[in-house]
């Protein structure tokens, strides 16, 4: 049986429009019906989460951040924060910028920038968040001391390609490194993951790992994937995603998370028997 069902953001509960379908909905209201704890994991901010989980009435903490932060949408309590550090994020930045990543930071839960661009502008087409341009990161970072809950690397969103090895080798050095799709990272903290996320997030209601459902479309949905005792892949997405999984459900266009919570329901109705 299933008593924590989390899905991913982007590319599996939201549509190509970041919607939310109505039979999706549907289908998780039917979960919580049943007493399943529901939430959601992704890498969005709080603040650009927090509208779709007050939508789905989220009954748990939600996970952003690729993991790095649990939070409670209605208290605002936070039950783990583990950012960046500063000296970390200061050499992160400086290996970004030499390749040619446009550097998106996520401080105070704003996006910190250092300045307004066309990679900038495509980001905000689909998050809505307040948004601050301040100029050199690294001197932002030594000023205000501050670290942050991960770096969102955007790549040539023309012509997308993945990261340089050699890049990719300096990176994972320093922090944890996964792609969310279009060749861009995402960067967290070492030990920052959705998998550790919602590990953490089980413990805190004492439910058993083989109890535990998880859906998403990519490679930072993977860790949590095989985490959960039942790990569900997006029909969108990549072939080492779905490998990993136990089930493929349908796309992100096709109600994916409907069609998957239906097949949880029928799973166990033939463990009962």
């Amino acid at each position: 049986m299933c008593k924590l069902f989390v899905t991913d953001a982007d590319g599996s509960l939201l549509d190509s429009n970041n919607k939310i379908s109505e039979a999706n909905i549907n289908a998780i209201n039917v979960l919580r019906e049943k007493g399943v704890i529901y939430t959601i994991a992704t890498g969005r901010m709080f603040s650009s989460i927090l509208p779709y989980a007050l939508e789905l009435r989220v009954n748990a903490p939600v996970i952003c951040f690729n993991g790095a932060l649990i939070k409670d949408i209605y208290t605002k309590k936070v039950y783990y924060y583990n950012p960046i550090q500063p000296d970390d994020a200061i050499a992160v930045i400086d290996i970004l910028k030499n390749s040619g990543y446009q550097v998106n930071l996520y401080i105070d839960d704003k996006l910190v920038v250092e300045e307004m661009n066309e990679r900038v502008e495509w980001y905000l087409s689909f998050n809505t968040v307040e948004v601050n341009a301040v100029g050199d990161l690294a001197e932002y970072i030594k000023k205000t001391g501050k670290g942050t809950a991960k770096i969102y690397a955007i790549g040539d969103i023309k012509n997308p390609a993945p990261v340089e090895p050699e890049v990719y080798d300096k990176l994972s050095k320093i922090v944890s490194v996964s792609t969310s799709g279009g060749g861009h990272l995402e960067l967290n903290a070492k030990g920052v993951s959705k998998g550790n996320a919602l590990k953490t997030l089980a413990n805190m209601y004492n439910i058993k790992r083989e109890l535990v459902a998880a859906v998403g479309d990519n490679l930072n949905d993977l860790s949590m994937i095989e985490y959960a005792g039942f790990g569900v892949a997006m029909a969108n997405a990549p072939e080492l995603v779905k490998i990993k999984a136990d089930f493929v459900t349908k796309s992100n266009n096709e109600d994916g998370i409907a069609f998957a919570i239906n097949r949880i329901f029928a799973r166990q109705q033939i463990m009962a028997v």
